[in-house]
């Protein structure tokens, strides 16, 4: 008897052979307190236990391939300790070439999708419906309806005429932000293309800007004048140092053309400490950005770039003492602004466009930003040098200087006679100076590496 009661128990508790019902299962629940445990098909098994292996191998994945993308990239920092050593500039070729930063993702996307969204933001206003008289509707309807077709085809021309007109407008502020300092030639000849209404406002726009250079101007002799604890080569340092930052952050030449045009109008007004150097210098290259880059760094990226040698408190600080003293006055036409205009004028007496031509401009143009003694030059006469030098490095079977140049430069060759000498030299680094970071620039072969050339002897019957 015992041994038969003892049997549904154990037959309760055994594995079922079959498929369980529901009844048994309530029954068994309830005489034992549990549920049975099913076995699963081996099948079924293999199966969720390689499903379970490929979604933990994903997310692995997923969590392997977040963390490398979010992994900051390691950048090397750099603290102008040798700005405060006055014998540096001159001593040895290593102050500021053997520091040389990383190069910084490039953010093109970032800027190709706000060019994007700026352009695409243009709306085209709504077409105002032609007004008829009531007597014309009522008696000929016909007739009504196509002079409002009439009215609307010459509408729509006059729109797309502004239209296009808008669309090269946006061209020439989208090659303004290009990151290359080359030009295209784009310049053709003005003679009915160019109406005389658009040619006249070109001029007196250029007009202005000559008038305001005059202004708005750095004073030449600062350093001899007001500073007494940083000289000529502690601000040489300085742009060399900043000419490498705007590579790093991939700046437009025209905010690095600014940013010195910020220091230098600052020192003309304020006296200020070597230790206070690079501070004013990062300071006045974020002003510049926030002026005319698309994208600006933040304040914690000029911070980290000086290896936290100044906090952004500080740089906030000296922002508004920039600011303030001059008066926020940021529009200033620069050496940049000039040559692109000078430069068009160049390709236009050219049958061939060169490139070549545009990057070795920008490359002497930007060689005068380091050397203090052209500031006693206006920025349209360095863009006018530039243009007439780097005509006559690349041939000298023909004059470099014309009377389309003339026109445009408002200059003759006589009136920059003195600065394109001095460009010469400069170019073949007569005095040796080590600061390198411009001519590394231009060494590379995106800029057609118009750093290696060299330009023949210069003679009067030139500038006659």
């Amino acid at each position: 008897m015992a041994a038969r009661k003892e049997n549904p128990v154990l037959t309760a508790c055994q594995a079922p052979s079959g498929r369980i019902t529901r009844a048994q299962a309530a029954a068994n629940r309830g005489r034992f307190g549990l549920v049975p445990s099913v076995p699963l098909p081996a099948r079924t098994q293999r199966k969720q236990t390689a499903k379970g292996k490929t979604k933990r191998g994903a997310l692995d994945e997923n969590t392997a391939a977040g963390t490398a993308a979010s992994a900051p990239q390691p950048k090397r920092r750099t603290v102008l300790k040798d700005v405060t050593n006055i014998g540096c500039a001159n001593s040895s070729k290593n102050c500021t070439t053997g520091t040389k930063l990383q190069p910084k993702s490039k953010p093109t996307q970032r800027v190709k999708q706000a060019l994007s969204k700026k352009q695409c933001s243009k709306k085209v206003p709504k077409l105002p419906l032609p007004a008829a008289g009531g007597n014309s509707v009522v008696n000929d309807s016909r007739n009504s309806e196509e002079t409002q077709k009439v009215d609307l085809l010459a509408q729509l021309d006059e729109h797309t005429d502004l239209l296009g007109n808008e669309g090269a407008l946006s061209l020439q502020n989208i090659e303004r932000n290009r990151d290359s300092a080359c030009h295209e030639a784009f310049f053709e000849a003005r003679n009915g293309t160019d109406k005389p209404e658009f040619a006249d406002s070109k001029a007196e726009i250029y007009t202005n800007m000559m008038a305001s250079e005059l202004i708005r101007r750095p004073r030449s002799n600062y350093m001899e004048a007001l500073q007494r604890d940083i000289t000529k080569g502690m601000r040489g340092i300085l742009i060399d140092w900043l000419v490498e930052v705007s590579e790093e952050y991939k700046l437009v030449p025209d905010t690095l053309y600014l940013t010195i045009n910020l220091i230098d109008r600052f020192l003309s007004q304020h006296y200020i400490e070597r230790q206070k150097l690079q501070l004013l210098g990062i300071t006045s290259m974020l002003i510049a950005s926030k002026y005319e880059e698309i994208c600006a760094p933040r304040v914690e990226e000029f911070c980290f770039i000086t290896d936290n040698t100044y906090t952004k408190a500080e740089v906030l600080k000296m922002e508004c003492l920039v600011l303030n003293d001059l008066g926020f006055h940021l529009s200033v036409p620069t050496t940049k602004t000039f040559l692109r205009r000078f430069l068009r004028a160049a390709q236009a007496s050219r049958k061939v466009p060169s490139i070549t031509l545009g990057c070795l401009a920008n490359y002497l143009a930007e060689l005068t930003l380091i050397d203090y003694s052209f500031l006693k030059f206006l920025p349209s006469v360095v863009a006018a040098s530039a243009v007439f030098l780097a005509k006559w490095t690349l041939d000298q079977s023909d004059l470099p200087w014309n009377r389309t140049l003339e026109h445009y430069t408002s200059y003759k060759s006589s009136d920059i006679q003195i600065c394109v000498c001095a460009l010469r030299e400069l170019q073949h680094n007569t005095s040796n100076c080590p600061l390198n970071a411009i001519r590394d620039k231009y060494r590379q072969q995106k800029f057609e590496c118009v750093a290696n050339l060299t330009s023949p002897e210069l003679t009067q019957s030139l500038f006659s």
